[in-house]
């Protein structure tokens, strides 16, 4: 099994999740805030008075999906996300593939890619 974490702007979640979907994952995703490799410039806004000036933000806001996957399916769901957002625009996130060693469902005695196959 793999993990797949992806971090993405919150306007491109639905195209994510609807590859995701597709594929029968499960998807959680959450706002989170952080630093990376590419800040972006962000307006600053001050209540007393208004400059114009652009500061670099200290946090920048992303959404993080993450999803896990069965071995045979990871390289087919991560070429389509990342075929989904080529475009000379970019960067539009990162994301990250990770493996899942064990899994188990807690009450009863389905583990690792069982708990994948819907019931």
């Amino acid at each position: 099994m793999k993990e797949i974490d992806i971090f993405i702007d919150s306007k491109d979640l639905s195209k994510v999740t609807d590859i995701l979907q597709k594929h029968k994952a499960g998807v959680t995703f959450f706002d989170v805030q952080g630093t990376g490799r590419t800040p972006k410039e962000t307006p600053e806004n001050i209540q007393s008075y208004q400059t114009g000036r652009t500061t670099l933000a200290r946090f920048i806001g992303k959404t993080h999906v993450i999803s896990i996957v069965s071995d045979n399916k990871v390289d087919m769901i991560v070429n389509e996300i990342t075929n989904s957002f080529e475009s000379k625009e970019g960067p539009f996130g990162v994301l990250f593939v990770k493996d899942v060693l064990n899994a188990y469902e807690l009450g009863t005695t389905l583990r690792d890619d069982a708990l994948l196959i819907s019931q």
